[in-house]
């Protein structure tokens, strides 16, 4: 058992409920800015215990490719979701995230050439399955399109696609540094990304007078899962095989299926239910080895 692990996937699982709460009273650029700041404050004081000439070690080059991977993987991610999660529920949003193996398994045979065996490609055609599911409530028609639901939903699904280009786009290059020291500066750079959209929007005065319900919202992003949930994160994998941690991550959906109807209240639909088990069902065969 990694408790560390088990910490991050908690975390992670509750950030959409905690989104949501807190989307009801703040502007998505002037949370995902908070998030990001408190995330970015709490990596970098530890890794500049760690290493305080850690961002001496990237060349002009490889700063080009950190600020890529964080408009990708922080900023559009974020955004992607956060505005996703205006439109649909956090249960939804849990179960269309875990899809993230299967895409990345897809885009690693179109951009790095891995094969895929004939149960790699049932898996990935079960997930997606699954998804649809998910996504169109079992309604086969273009009237699903009319829906709020459905728009915040293909947000979801591109912010899905959003990180998995990043893990892909980054594969090679998040290998030759700590992955502490890459995470820290790309969430700083998130941060100073979507800091001008929020100045822009000029929401900043509103944060006065939002409730308690929001502000523990933000910080519980900020501080557990921009900040402990990544440091918990890459401590198991120091510790332990990647394998073995990454399916802590099958956890993540069923935390924020059960965070969503205690503390949201959302309804439990049964197609859901039934598409959600065929993408993890799915995952799980596509991954597997």
């Amino acid at each position: 058992m990694s408790w560390q692990a088990l910490a991050a996937v908690i975390f992670w699982g509750f950030s959409f409920i905690a989104t949501k709460v807190a989307l009801r009273e703040v502007h998505p650029f002037t949370l995902l800015t908070l998030r990001y700041a408190i995330g970015a404050f709490m990596l970098l004081s530890v890794q500049l215990i760690r290493d305080s000439d850690f961002f001496r070690g990237f060349s002009s080059r490889d700063w080009l490719s950190i600020f890529i991977l964080s408009a990708l993987g922080i900023s559009g991610l974020g955004l992607l979701q956060a505005y996703g999660l205006l439109y649909t529920t956090a249960i939804n949003t849990g179960w269309i995230i875990a899809i993230n193996p299967i895409l990345i398994a897809l885009f690693g045979r179109f951009f790095l050439g891995e094969a895929i065996t004939g149960k790699k490609g049932f898996g990935i055609l079960l997930g997606f399955l699954g998804i649809f599911l998910i996504i169109s409530k079992g309604s086969i028609s273009f009237s699903l399109f009319q829906f709020a639901s459905t728009y915040g939903d293909l947000l979801v699904l591109a912010s899905v696609v959003a990180w998995s280009l990043f893990t892909i786009g980054g594969k090679s290059f998040l290998f030759r540094f700590p992955p502490l020291a890459i995470v820290t500066s790309m969430m700083v750079l998130g941060c100073l990304f979507v800091l001008p959209l929020s100045l822009f929007k000029g929401e900043w005065n509103n944060l006065l007078s939002i409730s308690p319900h929001a502000w523990m919202g933000i910080f519980f992003l900020g501080f557990f899962c921009s900040g402990l949930g990544y440091l918990f994160w890459y401590s198991a994998l120091e510790t332990r095989d990647s394998g073995v941690i990454g399916v802590y991550l099958y956890l993540e959906p069923f935390v924020t299926l059960i965070g969503s109807v205690l503390l949201l209240h959302e309804k439990i639909l049964w197609i859901t239910m039934v598409g959600g088990g065929m993408t993890l069902a799915g995952v799980y065969l596509a991954t597997r080895k």
